[in-house]
């Protein structure tokens, strides 16, 4: 659920702040069969959503008897929570009364909720904190929820933003820290195949539409998901992780083999993604605040394990707060691995992060104290790991026979795009079958593997590009985008029309796929550089984010005029930041170490387009020079611009990213890489001209680096160089942008 107003905290875990006698108490809420009359589908991962966690809380040492668990249905046994009662409304309202009434200050206290979400019509008899912007109140939708009810205008039993953020108030007012997490959303569909959306339909709940929208509801710089509580003296803390923005869908999708035992066989072992992601991060064990967990959980992300495209999370509140125990001793997210005859045989796999291409450290076993060697993952499928090309470290005793402890020192970069034909329902006339048909054979013909495009099953969800056929035109459907038919409308779909030129219509496929891969795989591979650290400390970004003087959507950004420094905040990696109109981001680089590096910054829009930033760069390669222990600062400077005032409607906005690059200098001529620019496929709207020109790739180091990574999740590149020499550093930065 992306928007719980005063509250929705995130979260899942851990021990609590460093005071005497503080304990964690948690409410894990799973909300998976429902009422057959509220006309609700059920949902699967909720179960395995709250085990995992509840499991992953008494390996953290919380005691089972401060857990407790609201759901139905989980098997008996000692890796499963008893649940103290089904997930109905009442339910979950007394339990948050009875942690409010027990808690105590330096208490942790974990409010989780895995289900359906919705929302309904703002209630303007209802007292509130902060008024909705959108006139709609965000719900949860517990099991025993029912219809609309007109009268009292709400859903029967539902949970309304409004109440939840008051329960957390009372809470935080005893001085307890709480942590919630929301798995759960409230738009969209119910279903889409073999995935499954987390959200309801306003209108089969009955609820009527919201009334006129106030205009600054659709100002850009905001994300919905945000809950400010009401301050009060002596509060607990708050932080709130939503596992997407209000008007996303939230996914649960099936995860065989992970961490078992789970609930359901094969495609019905289901969870939730989110929750998939913070529970790898959770019991990793390397984060030593909320703002390194979320970090984490969107870096995964963007490195597609979970198989499929989906919307980016929220985070919001005391994010620098430091995790509880995250500064204790330990040797977090190690396997015990097998070594015999120079191979180490490791129980997990891709999954873990322990994938074809990863470096790992190596430690003797009970001694997390010294790295003793460092091997290479050669190997690797779902669960299960092969380490060869084993070194031991100068003094250390190699061990020929017996076990040893890996952690994954660099993780591997591996990249699948996958391209769904469209269902069959959609090819209803034989010529569009034999048109698409054709026009897939073409793109597909050579090539694409090479950079990890493969074709997927057709209709597909979870791939992701999915084309669909409408009006005699062939749409190239993002999963994390809406499909948007209208012709001129600002944030329409890229289409091709199917009565083209066969030549033509294929060229044109081939370009708007490619371009989509190409753009997916920079910022994927700059996601894993981000994940991997910054060199030794030698390449420091950091960022900083300033609003726009003005709120007019169509205003011209006065790009010769700076923000004052004082009206700025700091840009945190990867974490998705609001973004509208005239915004400014200012990202400086400098370079404290002994290595010379090449230093490069691109604009990825959110329909392919990656463009250099700053234009000038062009003439050199695209890259600028940045000398070694000089103090010297690189700076790159945007505004976020929305409006196209030649087409006199917003620009294309969605998820979009600015990608720092930093190259170590290894003598010879510069590299290159304008060759990783490509243009946007907004000129394949209706509106617009079809523009069907190729990028080729590069021969520079970044893009013999992207060119190892094969289609195979399981196989990639480490960011790390074979020689040993300085690594690559890379920084991404996200922008949620709305006009």
């Amino acid at each position: 659920m992306g928007r719980l107003k005063s509250l929705l905290l995130a979260g899942v875990m851990l021990a609590c702040p460093a005071v005497a006698e503080a304990k964690t108490m948690a409410l894990l809420v799973g909300v998976a069969d429902y009422d057959e009359a509220s006309g609700i589908t059920d949902l699967l991962g909720p179960r395995n959503d709250v085990s995992i966690l509840w499991r992953a809380l008494k390996q953290s040492g919380v005691d089972e008897a401060d857990v407790t668990v609201l759901t139905d249905g989980l098997p008996t046994g000692e890796n499963f929570p008893v649940a103290k009662g089904l997930a109905h409304g009442a339910n979950i309202l007394a339990e948050l009364d009875r942690l409010a009434e027990t808690a105590e200050r330096g208490d942790t206290v974990l409010f989780y909720y895995s289900g359906h979400g919705s929302r309904q019509p703002d209630n303007p008899d209802e007292p509130e904190d902060e008024p909705e912007t959108d006139g709609m109140d965000q719900v949860l939708l517990p099991s025993d929820v029912g219809k609309y009810d007109p009268i009292k205008m709400s859903l029967k039993n539902a949970i309304v933003d409004d109440v939840l953020g008051r329960k957390i108030s009372a809470i935080r007012a005893k001085g307890a820290f709480v942590w919630a997490v929301i798995d759960a959303c409230h738009s969209g569909t119910v279903t889409r195949g073999d995935t499954v959306t987390r959200s309801v339909d306003p209108v089969k709940l009955g609820i009527p539409p919201a009334s006129a929208i106030p205009a600054q509801a659709s100002r850009g710089g905001t994300r919905e998901g945000t809950l400010k509580a009401k301050a009060v003296t002596g509060e607990g803390g708050l932080v709130g992780f939503y596992a997407v923005e209000s008007y996303d869908e939230a996914i649960e999708r099936a995860f065989t083999g992970y961490n078992l035992p789970m609930v359901g066989e094969a495609d019905r072992q289901r969870m939730g993604v989110f929750t998939y992601l913070l529970h790898r991060a959770l019991t990793r064990g390397t984060a030593q605040s909320y703002r390194d967990l979320a970090q984490e959980i969107v870096s995964e992300l963007n490195m597609d394990h979970t198989g499929g495209k989906v919307p980016p999370p929220v985070f919001d509140g005391d994010l620098d707060a430091p995790i509880p125990g995250s500064d204790a001793e330990r040797l977090p997210n190690s396997a015990s691995g097998i070594i015999s005859d120079g191979r180490i045989a490791l129980p997990v796999g891709a999954v873990h992060g322990y994938d074809t291409g990863a470096t790992l450290d190596l430690y003797a076993p009970g001694k997390p104290g010294a790295v003793i060697g460092q091997a290479e993952v050669t190997e690797a499928t779902a669960v299960t790991s092969v380490a060869e090309n084993i070194t031991w470290a100068e003094g250390a005793t190699a061990i020929a026979q017996g076990t040893v402890a890996a952690v994954v020192a660099t993780p591997a970069i591996s990249f699948r795009f996958v391209v769904s034909p469209p269902p069959a329902a959609d090819l209803s006339e034989a010529t569009a079958a034999q048109a698409i048909s054709a026009a897939l054979a073409e793109s597909f013909k050579s090539g694409a593997e090479s950079i990890g495009i493969e074709m997927g099953e057709a209709g597909n969800p979870d791939a992701d590009v999915l084309l669909r056929v409408k009006d005699n035109r062939l749409w190239i459907v993002r999963p994390d985008r809406p499909w948007v038919t209208e012709a001129g409308s600002f944030n329409e779909t890229p289409s091709l029309a199917l009565d083209a030129a066969p030549e033509v219509l294929a060229e044109s496929l081939k370009t708007a796929v490619w371009s989509l891969a190409r753009a997916a795989k920079l910022v994927r591979v700059t996601s894993a550089l981000d994940a991997a650290g910054e060199e030794d400390g030698a390449i420091a970004i950091t960022a900083s984010f300033a609003r726009a003087t003005t709120s007019d959507p169509r205003a011209a950004c006065k790009t010769d005029a700076v923000p004052d420094a004082a009206s700025a905040s700091p840009l945190s990696p990867m974490l998705p930041q609001a973004a509208g109109n005239c915004d400014y981001v200012a990202i400086e680089v400098s370079n404290e170490g002994d290595v010379d590096y090449y230093v490069a910054g691109f604009y990825v829009d959110a329909l392919g387009g990656i463009a250099a930033i700053p234009y000038s760069t062009a003439k050199s390669g695209c890259v600028r020079p940045l000398a070694a222990g000089t103090g010297k600062k690189l700076t790159f400077k945007l505004w976020i611009d929305t409006w196209d005032e030649k087409a006199g409607k917003p620009s294309t906005t969605g998820a979009e990213n600015f990608v720092v690059l930093a190259v170590p200098k290894e003598g010879g001529a510069a590299p290159r890489l304008c060759a990783l620019t490509q243009p946007t496929l907004s000129g394949m709207q209706q509106t617009r001209e079809v523009t069907a020109g190729v990028t080729r790739g590069s021969k520079a180091k970044l893009s013999s680096l992207m060119d190892g990574m094969q289609g195979n999740a399981t196989r990639g590149a480490s960011a790390a160089p074979e020689d040993g020499g300085p690594a690559m550093a890379g920084r991404l930065f996200v922008f949620d942008v709305k006009p």
